[in-house]
């Protein structure tokens, strides 16, 4: 639950902007390291979901007489004047949305604004190759090494953009690492993420394609232990490390989570 809430609580802003970038067909690797290295790779599609409202329509409001107050046919002059407040109001709310961008957060609504994207991505570190393939899927090619000192999230826009990561990573004083990856379940009945999604469904309109679920696999090898984890089958061992191993798909309602000790306790 507190996972949930904390999920819900950084999703909200990104909505309102706009945008809510989620796995596709995916696979992915975290190979962490007693000393508190790790490798972190991510190949596949990123998925960039379009919560924005529909354009809103003209509608004409009822005129009434001024003398009886009963509701008369308006005139070509009175129509005119409620189609010019109407594109007023909608240019307003469009510069009050600019306004929104300038603070920091992406609004992704358009083919240009996600080409901008994706250029802003190739000029960052640990992205090999990102292509934009159309109908809002980038096709990516991640991978980096660092210390998990400091923390890590996957992904992380530069300029102040704010993404909802898909795999965090946080060092505990303990010496122990938890790994979570919120955005790599199904969408199912209870998943971290059932919730966005059925937010940003609530936001498309009827004409937008149904956004693709995330579906593919996380590995994490350590070679310290495995103190709790989220696996149907635990931990494995191979060559002397533990590999745990996680199969994304509808099924699966709860995203990935680890606890793994890396330093002699």
């Amino acid at each position: 639950m507190k996972m949930m809430r904390l999920i819900a609580a950084l999703a909200i802003p990104l909505l309102l902007a706009g945008c809510l970038l989620s796995p596709g067909k995916f696979t992915s690797t975290l190979d962490l390291q007693r000393d508190g290295s790790f490798t972190f790779t991510y190949a596949g599609e990123i998925v960039v979901t379009d919560t924005s409202s529909p354009p809103a329509e003209f509608a004409a409001s009822p005129c009434y007489d001024e003398t009886t107050s009963d509701e008369r046919e308006c005139t070509p002059a009175e129509l005119s004047q409620q189609r010019k407040d109407f594109d007023a109001a909608q240019a307003a709310n469009k510069d009050g949305e600019g306004m929104g961008q300038m603070g920091g957060m992406g609004d992704f609504g358009s083919d240009e604004s996600i080409t901008e994207l994706v250029d802003q991505l190739k000029k960052q570190e640990g992205w090999k190759s990102v292509r934009y393939r159309g109908n809002r899927i980038i096709d990516v090619e991640y991978a980096i090494t660092g210390t998990v000192g400091q923390g890590f999230a996957f992904p992380l826009i530069d300029g102040g953009g704010a993404v909802m990561p898909f795999v965090t990573i946080t060092r505990r004083k303990d010496g122990n690492v938890k790994v979570v990856a919120p955005a790599y379940s199904g969408g199912g009945a209870g998943g971290d993420m059932a919730g966005l999604g059925a937010m940003a469904g609530a936001a498309a309109s009827p004409a937008k394609a149904a956004q693709p679920k995330p579906e593919g696999t996380f590995t994490i090898t350590a070679d310290g232990g495995v103190l709790t984890n989220n696996t149907e089958e635990g931990p494995t061992t191979v060559a002397g490390k533990s590999v745990l191993t996680w199969k994304v798909n509808s099924r699966l309602e709860k995203g990935p989570e680890a606890l793994i000790r890396i330093a002699a306790q």
